[in-house]
């Protein structure tokens, strides 16, 4: 089943199918021609519909932003991401390609910027890089089992 709100396209079935043989709930965007901000609001909207908790939706949605950002900012157009629920493993892999084939490289933070890799690292259970031919694409997995993070939980 493809739902598509041009030029942000939902894939998949319903959230709340677990164990289906269908294509995992997602979504697709193609980020010249759509806002980041329509692009998080309906990311979050599909994880807290799929019942993830407050905690890993805010992380889920900030290693996207920074994700998206990057390839906005320093990658080149086209941009693509697409977001997908890898149920089986519980997590969210995040794929942002560009046509800049040059690789990412934390910098220094400063008043410019900087923190978005630093970010990513610290919410993110792996991420990397794959080169192709005349662009790369920057994936993540963040998990959505984030109680383990909470640290006001284990202090109850």
């Amino acid at each position: 089943m493809h739902t598509t709100i041009e030029p942000l396209t939902l894939t998949g079935d319903s959230v709340r199918a677990a164990g289906s043989e269908h294509e995992p709930p997602g979504l697709q965007a193609d980020l010249s021609l759509v806002s980041l901000g329509s692009v998080r609001a309906r990311l979050r909207r599909l994880l807290l519909d799929g019942g993830a908790g407050d905690v890993a939706v805010a992380d889920v949605v900030e290693v996207a932003d920074e994700l998206m950002s990057n390839a906005v900012r320093h990658g080149g157009a086209p941009a693509h991401c697409r977001i997908g629920l890898v149920r089986r493993s519980g997590v969210v892999r995040i794929e942002v390609t560009d046509s800049c084939p040059e690789l990412p490289r934390a910098r220094r933070p400063g008043p410019r910027g900087g923190l978005g890799l630093i970010l990513v690292e610290r919410l993110s259970e792996r991420w990397a890089v794959s080169a192709g031919a005349g662009c790369k694409t920057v994936w993540a997995e963040v998990a959505l089992d984030r109680s383990r993070y909470d640290t006001h939980a284990a202090a109850s």
